[in-house]
């Protein structure tokens, strides 16, 4: 088995290939900094599976996707990002990447996303599946769309209460048993759904009457 990292920083790279040994103990794992380093590697050796850090040197965004898949058109993909996974993980699926992993992901969630493309299917996580699965609920709906508090899922109700009671992301991860970038992701789209920018505008716009 033959992977290939993509990932300038030294540190994240050198953990990469901790786990990726864990995992394949006869795996061979080759690390590029850049993009155009990593295309040469590509086009002289066949991967079973690429790590793709978005912010690299000569990186070109959703591009680098198609550019992989020109050389080796069925190699599995996972993106690795801290890059916010809200506002760039379906794009990089709709690019033809297999799967996008934050990285601030942990251990478990981080071994489940490598499994899972590398057996082909995609990978993205819990919350931005929930948002993809109200988007599609949302616009086959007749009815107007809900605002304020009455858009929130029931998880995100649920995170909003926890999160106003004080609890801290990973206090709320461990209370659900969910993992805390989970948390921080479903914080950042209840703060988007409702316009605030802090836990205690939050509060005020849980709590404020309902309008029908």
């Amino acid at each position: 088995m033959n992977i290939l990292i993509i990932e300038d920083h030294f540190l994240v790279r050198m953990s990469m290939r901790i786990l990726l040994q864990d995992l394949y103990s006869e795996a061979y794992v080759d690390e590029v900094e850049g993009f155009d380093h990593a295309m040469e590697r590509i086009q002289s050796l066949p991967y079973d599976l690429i790590l793709l850090d978005i912010d690299i040197p000569g990186g070109l965004g959703t591009a680098m996707v198609g550019r992989i898949r020109k050389q080796q058109s069925d190699v599995p993909i996972l993106v690795c990002s801290a890059a916010d996974e809200q506002l760039n993980a379906l794009d990089f699926i709709s690019a033809g990447a297999n799967g996008f992993l934050p990285k601030s992901a942990e251990k478990a969630e981080t071994i489940r996303a490598i499994s899972t493309v590398v057996k082909r299917n995609r990978y993205i996580s819990q919350a931005v599946q929930d948002r993809l699965l109200s988007s599609v609920v949302y616009n086959k709906q007749s009815r107007k769309r809900p605002t304020g508090a009455k858009s929130l899922s029931g998880r995100e109700r649920e995170i909003s209460e926890l999160l106003i009671a004080g609890k801290w992301v990973k206090e709320i991860a461990a209370y659900l048993d969910i993992q805390s970038n989970t948390v921080s992701t479903y914080k950042a789209r209840i703060f988007e759904k409702l316009g605030v920018s802090n836990v205690v505008d939050l509060a005020r716009k849980i709590r404020e009457p309902e309008r029908s």
